[in-house]
């Protein structure tokens, strides 16, 4: 199945979310979320301390989606971004091989955590990958420590196939990370 990355239409509906590609407006609610220090304990990147790095994010987003390397989704309740889900390194070939293949990542902001919601928007984002952008194998990891990312991942069935010491570094400690796959056959037998 081919596909123009530029064309398909990326808004996902869950029972209770709505899921749809970051806008240039979007920056001043993702800001907001974007700079608890709280949130960014377990994430790659650290909160932000100005709404022009949240511009920054906004506008590579909104061009990864262009060039077929990433595809992002606000995570909307009742109109309101609660947090951002998406599959980013999104690989389709290396010289001769055929990989179709992306990392699911995810955040809710801390006053939305605990009710299900980056597993709601995950369930969705999955199929997505699977049925629109035709990946064959979805990862996905988490550091160690966080025990939510963990529940989540069983939750979704995915199968953890390493855990690599000392994968990171942050605040001066170094961290393990899970590494966890989801392959599209294992998907459709559930």
């Amino acid at each position: 199945m081919n596909f123009n990355p530029i064309t398909i239409n990326y808004d996902i509906i869950s029972e209770r979310l709505f899921l749809r590609q970051p806008r240039h407006e979007d920056v001043s609610q993702l800001f907001l979320l974007m700079s608890d220090e709280k949130l960014t304990h377990f994430l790659t990147w650290e909160h932000h301390k100005n709404i022009e790095t949240t511009k920054a994010v906004v506008q590579s987003l909104i061009e990864s989606q262009v060039f077929d390397k990433g595809y992002h989704w606000c995570i909307l309740l009742n109109k309101k971004i609660i947090g951002l889900i998406s599959l980013i390194d999104v690989r389709r070939k290396i010289r001769t091989w055929t990989l179709n293949r992306a990392e699911l990542s995810y955040w809710i902001g801390t006053s939305f955590q605990g009710n299900g919601y980056a597993t709601e928007a995950s369930k969705k984002v999955i199929a997505f990958g699977f049925n629109n952008l035709v990946l064959h194998k979805i990862i996905v990891a988490h550091a160690a420590e966080n025990s939510e990312s963990m529940r989540i991942c069983k939750k979704l069935h995915f199968h953890q196939y390493a855990y690599e010491h000392d994968a990171f570094q942050k605040d001066n400690i170094w961290n393990d990370l899970i590494w966890y796959e989801l392959i599209k056959d294992k998907y459709e037998s559930k």
